[in-house]
């Protein structure tokens, strides 16, 4: 009797775990692309299986957080929060998908809860620093941030600091924060503006160049909870981040093949084909890098970086009046276009139209003021010119940041102040 009334007590419990429990939400399946919707039927049903399982609940909603659904996530993730109230991962989870809707109020409260349950999760840590930043309560804030060593979170003390009007030690942390992660373009960039605020300009200018260098560089994520939602993420754009990673490694096949992944989940994906055009001209398939810029145009005839990765696609074959006007276009579609300006600047270069090619390269450096490459090309124009206090001047430009094409353009210097007399420089 008592196995039977301790089972029955277990059974109530479950029962009422249950119905407290936010319903699973209702999802129209067509809405989804299909490569998506297989996958979300299959979570789905899962969850209707088995309704007392908050796992079930928990992978349906990061499916849709994946893919972006952060309502119906939500609701996903306050289910499994109930049925299953030991797991730190579900209030993480709803910690961001409340972020995503700008509830800031309520990411905050449940990353309190995801704390609670493992205060040892670093990335957690930090989101929660984030969270009492934007709450403006920037001492305990900080005092979190202090407690972590990582470039983010350097990177957030100084910004702490910098709220207070410490500029001092907003100073120090931004730049431990730049010498843990070196092309970390937000730190450099807010380095830059308080050295600017002491008066410190000559200081500080380096720092906006590195920024222009990296603007959307950030560390490394060491999240490996949402690593695990990203993965999740079988709609184009999630091919289009792979590919975009293998080709910074220099793996350009599987890149090319990422993007056709990306093709195959959404055919209308314009971006998929205009990264394949610079992909197939590097790969050597020009016929492909066609193929796939002729798709693009029909999907969009807007997009500037299509008509210029055309334009180099064309230049690398020698095909120079294409090349040309295919640089031109995308400068009528974006007339700030650096890129675009420089290779039509060295197009133009390269066929003797000197006067010309400068106007391009003063465009490029006028909108790209860090533009290294514009810089170096202008100041060879130049000194051929025999106009080297000019072309010395955009030298100087090109010797930061400092990497493996440095030595180059440090020659480049030394010979123009050899030319123009200056050998001690030289």
């Amino acid at each position: 009797m008592r196995l039977w009334a301790a089972a029955a007590i277990l059974c109530c419990l479950s029962c009422a775990k249950r119905s407290q429990a936010p319903e699973l939400p209702q999802l129209s399946l067509d809405a989804f692309l299909p490569a998506v919707r297989s996958e979300v039927a299959k979570a789905l049903e899962a969850a209707r299986a088995n309704p007392a399982d908050g796992g079930a609940a928990g992978k349906l909603g990061m499916i849709l957080h994946a893919h972006q659904q952060y309502g119906a996530a939500e609701a996903c993730y306050r289910r499994a929060e109930v049925l299953d109230p030991k797991r730190p991962s579900w209030p993480y989870y709803l910690s961001a998908v409340y972020s995503q809707e700008g509830n800031n109020a309520a990411s905050l409260d449940a990353m309190q809860r995801a704390l609670k349950l493992d205060p040892s999760y670093a990335p957690a840590q930090l989101r929660m620093a984030e969270l009492l930043f934007d709450a403006g309560r920037l001492d305990e804030s900080g005092e979190r941030y202090r407690k972590l060593s990582s470039a983010e979170a350097t990177y957030g003390a100084g910004r702490v600091h910098a709220a207070k009007g410490e500029t001092a030690a907003a100073i120090e942390s931004f730049e431990k924060a730049c010498a843990l992660f070196p092309d970390y373009g937000a730190a450099h960039y807010a380095l830059a503006l308080a050295l600017r605020k002491q008066g410190r300009d000559a200081e500080a200018q380096p720092h906006f160049a590195r920024y222009e260098e990296h603007k959307l560089t950030v560390p490394p994520s060491s999240d490996a909870l949402l690593a695990e939602v990203n993965k999740l993420n079988v709609a184009a754009t999630a091919f289009i981040r792979e590919g975009a990673d293998l080709e910074a490694q220099g793996k350009l096949a599987e890149a090319a093949q990422a993007h056709l992944k990306a093709l195959e989940a959404d055919p209308r994906m314009e971006q998929a084909h205009i990264n394949l055009i610079s992909l197939y001209g590097r790969l050597g398939q020009p016929e492909k890098a066609a193929e796939h810029y002729r798709a693009a145009v029909a999907l969009n005839p807007s997009r500037a970086e299509c008509y210029y990765n055309f334009g180099v696609l064309q230049f690398s074959l020698k095909h120079y009046d294409p090349a040309r006007e295919a640089f031109a276009h995308a400068l009528k579609i974006n007339p700030n276009y650096a890129e675009a300006h420089s290779n039509l600047g060295f197009l133009l270069e390269t066929q003797g139209n000197f006067r010309d090619a400068v106007d391009h390269y003063g465009l490029a450096i006028e909108n790209q003021p860090g533009y290294r490459l514009a810089h170096f090309h202008l100041g060879r124009i130049l000194v051929n010119q025999r106009k080297y206090a000019e072309s010395i001047a955009h030298f100087e430009k090109t010797l930061t940041p400092e990497d493996d094409a440095t030595p180059g353009y440090r020659y480049a210097l030394a010979v123009a102040c050899v030319r123009s007399g200056n050998r001690a420089r030289g």
